[in-house]
């Protein structure tokens, strides 16, 4: 997965490109404009002679002058005659301009308002947004608009719909709500809906990360000198530390040893004790089988969180339909 600069980084080098590919579009149709309509390239070439004449008055300090404002006023005259050329010939006004795919910022990424303060456009947001949830590992990219109630066995649907408000509430205000423990049998829909959440998250601007627990006690406790090896542990440490919402799920499927169980400890700990962060924990097990399995510090912490339980004994093994 991409590291938050990377995300960054990825937006920049597609916006770039729409930059590119605009600026080509728009030479096209200069010469295309240009060999149908003469009148339109006369009109092209006063105004850059105009433009570069403005130019030469400003740095010679005349901005102020007479000759500055006629040249100004001259140049507004043939702007809008080369829009009425061109709309006279069935173009539209901004045919050559209106090259870019973002149209407020004219793929810039940024749009600035008049005391110079730049904001992030939409369009950047999309790129990044799209790109973590691409990169996130959430199983299912979809928000809550997909969850189906009628998956569940009649006498199970009402629960299942205040675990659906439960997770609702939680995403409409992460930084303010408690992470999350999702537990209960298998099957029962938690990593579903723990799914939607993420996308949910995603789509609201926050780096959300996917990982089971398993995978991820792999990747961080890898003791040896191969090099990539060794930067894909660094990476996901890095991934992990940044996650304004991180996913563990399979919690109970481990091997745990001492040095897993510090790990993960740590890994609950950070997000614990940092309110900006927060994650959903999933598990198979029961409540008092995390206490057995992990021992007090980590059970308290779990336990500290909005406990969810999933049991949903009329609706049976709910993972065929659940995609």
């Amino acid at each position: 997965m991409k590291e938050r600069a990377e995300i960054a980084s990825y937006a920049a080098a597609i916006l770039s490109e729409r930059r590119f590919e605009a600026e080509k579009l728009a030479d096209e149709r200069r010469r295309e404009v240009a060999s149908a309509l003469p009148e339109y390239e006369a009109a092209e070439t006063r105004i850059r002679e105009e433009g570069l004449k403005l130019v030469r008055l400003a740095v010679k300090g005349q901005a102020e002058s007479e000759e500055y404002r006629r040249t100004v006023e001259e140049l507004e005259r043939l702007g809008a005659r080369r829009t009425e050329i061109l709309t006279a010939a069935g173009y539209p006004a901004d045919y050559i301009e209106n090259c870019h795919t973002c149209k407020k910022c004219r793929d810039k990424g940024y749009l600035e308002d008049g005391n110079g303060v730049q904001t992030y456009c939409e369009c950047y947001t999309d790129i990044c947004k799209k790109a973590v949830l691409e990169e996130s590992g959430i199983p299912v990219k979809k928000g809550f608009e997909a969850f189906d109630a009628g998956v569940y066995a009649p006498e199970d649907r009402q629960e299942a719909l205040e675990k659906l408000e439960d997770a609702k509430r939680f995403t409409a205000d992460l930084r303010g709500s408690r992470s999350m423990l999702f537990y209960g049998k298998a099957g029962s829909g938690k990593t579903y809906l723990a799914s939607l959440a993420a996308t949910e998250a995603v789509r609201q601007g926050f780096f959300t990360v996917y990982a089971t627990v398993p995978l991820l006690m792999q990747n961080l406790l890898y003791y040896g000198d191969d090099e990539r090896a060794l930067a894909r542990r660094d990476q996901t440490f890095e991934i992990i530390h940044s996650a304004d919402l991180l996913i563990l799920d399979e919690l109970g499927t481990e091997r745990m040893t001492p040095a897993r169980m510090d790990m993960l400890s740590g890994i609950i700990d950070g997000i614990v004790t940092d309110s900006s962060r927060k994650c959903i924990v999933i598990s198979n097990l029961t409540l008092p089988e995390i206490l057995e399995n992990y021992g007090e510090r980590i059970f308290s912490r779990l336990a500290a969180m909005q406990l969810v339980k999933f049991d949903f004994e009329a609706s049976g093994d709910l993972r065929l339909r659940l995609k």
